[in-house]
């Protein structure tokens, strides 16, 4: 589905990685490292060990809790932040370079990267449960602190925000 949104000049068949071998596997790449530095960054603000994870496995040196944490935000951050430069034209294959089997951002694609990354961090949205409007940002942080409430409190169920 991710697919059938880009434009034409921009070839993805399927998510590849280290190295992501085409200019959105590249991007989406280093979103999802970004994403999941800001849960280790939450993780560590609520006390949570950001290597002691639920849905991913261990794995020495992996923040299996971060990357639980991430899981429902890859859409809604990375992904659109990821198709919005692309449809734009904000970055074109020409602002890859190859380089063995991967391909590199530019470094003014990189820096336009992180503008719109750090612009959708600060998007407001509403949590459909509770209506509380706060940025990504804030609920990276929120949705840390429910799920540490839930693992201290043995709560039955620990169920992620849905935002709009």
């Amino acid at each position: 589905m991710f697919k059938r949104t880009l434009p034409p000049n921009m070839t993805f068949e399927r998510r590849n990685r280290r190295p992501p071998r085409d200019p959105v596997n590249a991007l989406l790449s280093l979103g999802y490292t970004l994403l999941t530095q800001n849960m280790i960054t939450a993780c560590e603000v609520v006390g949570l060990d950001p290597y002691d994870g639920f849905l991913h496995g261990d794995k020495y040196g992996r923040p299996a809790l971060a990357l639980d944490l991430v899981e429902p935000f890859r859409a809604v951050v990375v992904d659109l932040v990821v198709k919005a430069l692309v449809s734009r034209r904000m970055v074109r294959p020409r602002n890859f370079t190859p380089h063995g089997e991967g391909v590199y951002l530019s470094q003014r694609a990189m820096q336009r990267f992180l503008r719109a990354y750090t612009a959708r961090l600060e998007t407001t949205v509403t949590d459909r449960r509770s209506g509380v409007r706060l940025s990504y940002q804030k609920d990276f942080e929120l949705e840390t602190r429910k799920l540490a409430r839930a693992i201290q409190e043995t709560l039955d169920s620990y169920q992620p925000s849905r935002t709009r």
